[in-house]
């Protein structure tokens, strides 16, 4: 393991791993996890590919995983707990700022090591826990989809027994990803969204 891979775990230790555990995260590897009934929420820590020697950066991505969305969207089935990347709705740090730019932690020889561990729980604290609680609704997951991701916002809303939103939505998808207009149209069609 390089210098600067151990310096990001114990980091990760001095700091978000005592917050993310006082506030019922399981950890494995670089991902936290919290569960409910109807999702998991997921923190994960993102080191560049680019670390090398005593130096690099890392950032953090937040998602949040709902087995059912997954499943209606004829997403791959996840084993074990989900990553980052199966999240139904995901996000950087960075951009849920006010600034909405990614950030990351630059780790060399002139930083405090413990500075920035408490840096990075004070931020995810902030900005990361209100976005969980305000994702934990389905309503306000695929509002926050839809702009970029009307296909999921459309699983959403067929989850909820809005067919004629979900019909509404993949006309919308269609737009966005018209290089996935057979996918969008056949699951259109298979869930009687999109006519035949």
């Amino acid at each position: 393991m390089s210098e600067i891979a151990k310096r990001i775990d114990a980091i990760i230790k001095e700091g978000l791993a005592p917050l993310l555990k006082n506030n019922g995260f399981k950890k494995k590897a670089r991902n936290f996890y919290r569960e409910y009934s109807d999702r998991v929420e997921v923190i994960n820590v993102q080191a560049s590919q680019w670390n090398e020697g005593n130096e690099g950066k890392f950032t953090i991505n937040v998602g949040v995983y709902y087995p059912e969305i997954s499943k209606i969207l004829e997403a791959p089935p996840v084993s074990g707990a989900p990553k980052e990347y199966d999240c139904t709705v995901r996000e950087r740090i960075g951009l849920l700022t006010p600034e909405n730019k990614d950030h990351w932690w630059h780790i060399d020889g002139s930083v405090n090591d413990l500075e920035v561990a408490e840096n990075v729980a004070n931020q995810v604290e902030k900005i990361c826990f209100p976005w969980l609680s305000e994702m934990s609704d389905l309503e306000n997951v695929k509002n926050y989809v839809v702009k970029n991701k009307a296909f999921v916002a459309a699983g959403i809303a067929l989850f909820q027994g809005y067919r004629e939103e979900a019909t509404d939505l993949i006309k919308k998808a269609l737009k966005q990803k018209p290089l996935a207009k057979s996918k969008i149209n056949s699951w259109g069609k298979k869930h009687g969204v999109v006519q035949a």
